[in-house]
């Protein structure tokens, strides 16, 4: 028996050389031409069905476009496939106290006021969710994940009323990025950060 704190070590193979596992390389699917049509082919899909103000959207600040809800369905069902979600992580605590400060600018005339608003409420919810999409033969083409909380800013002060709405958020971000993943879309778009 080997003394205390002594390390072993398993040879395998021929002599005593370790046996390796035999090294894939990854290689592409398609020579570059075919990619680069087929990625403009989705350009032309998206300028052609996906309308702004609806499936995609600018927000203040951000350079790329959104994609928005409705455009990840849109694009997953043009290419034959469904999305899938379920809940890997959650939270649940529907008695604990959370002490909240909410900041807001006001603008009057010129001037700038910080109003702030601080509570306490009762309730804490966290979700995240898995998104997989599945092509026509039932190929698992990627996935992403989204992630929501009633500690966020916009639902802090009343986390009982939208545990709900912050299991749909997490759904909806994590379709969206399963969507930008699987269909090469970071290029023209961006997460849905209005969310």
């Amino acid at each position: 028996a080997p003394a205390t704190g002594t390390a072993i070590a398993r040879v395998e193979g021929p002599g005593t050389a370790m046996a390796r596992p035999a090294m894939r390389m990854l290689r592409p699917v398609a020579a570059p031409a075919e990619l680069l049509a087929q990625q403009e082919q989705t350009r032309e899909f998206i300028q052609q069905a996906l309308k702004e103000g609806r499936d995609y959207g600018k927000i203040t600040g951000i350079d790329k476009p959104t994609l928005l809800k409705p455009g990840a369905e849109k694009v997953v069902l043009a290419f034959s496939c469904s999305a899938s979600s379920r809940i890997v992580e959650q939270e649940i605590d529907h008695d604990r106290e959370v002490r909240w400060v909410k900041r807001k600018s006001e603008w009057d005339r010129g001037a700038r006021t910080e109003v702030v608003t601080e509570g306490v409420s009762l309730g804490l919810y966290r979700y995240v969710v898995e998104t997989t999409i599945v092509d026509q033969d039932g190929v698992v083409r990627g996935g992403g994940l989204g992630s929501c909380s009633t500690m966020e800013s916009k639902y802090v002060d009343r986390p009982r009323d939208l545990e709900n709405t912050v299991l749909k958020m997490a759904t909806k971000r994590a379709l969206i990025a399963a969507t930008l993943s699987v269909f090469g879309l970071s290029e023209q778009f961006t997460q849905d950060v209005e969310d």
